[in-house]
């Protein structure tokens, strides 16, 4: 049986003191470009904060890690935040093996928190 293509949508909010890029679906080689293109448009923006909500991933793979791990360096460069939410299920144990969680700056994704403060 032949598996359908991964997808992965992505809706960008924009907000006076951030941008939020909420992921959903899978985020694997095969769905990596359009992940790094929606960051890249973000970034270029120059948001003081840029959240990437990971919470709806069904799936995400070590490049996905990696794309987050770029980000977080971009936004270092630029003086700038990076935040994520993570959720509470796969994404979430990832990112807690990796040991990532305490590097980063994890939202909860059931708190309405504002970033900014």
């Amino acid at each position: 049986m032949i598996e359908p293509p991964a997808v992965l949508e992505v809706d960008r909010t924009s907000y006076d003191d951030r941008t939020e890029l909420a992921l959903r679906g899978e985020l694997d080689n095969d769905t990596l470009a359009v992940a790094q293109d929606q960051v890249a448009a973000a970034e270029a923006d120059a948001p003081p904060v840029l959240v990437l909500d990971l919470s709806g991933l069904e799936y995400v793979g070590s490049c996905g890690v990696r794309l987050v791990l770029l980000a977080q360096h971009g936004a270092d460069a630029a003086n700038r935040r990076l935040a994520v939410r993570l959720g509470h299920g796969q994404t979430r144990r990832m990112f807690d093996i990796l040991g990532l969680t305490t590097r980063l700056e994890v939202l909860d994704r059931d708190t309405p928190e504002d970033p900014t403060t």
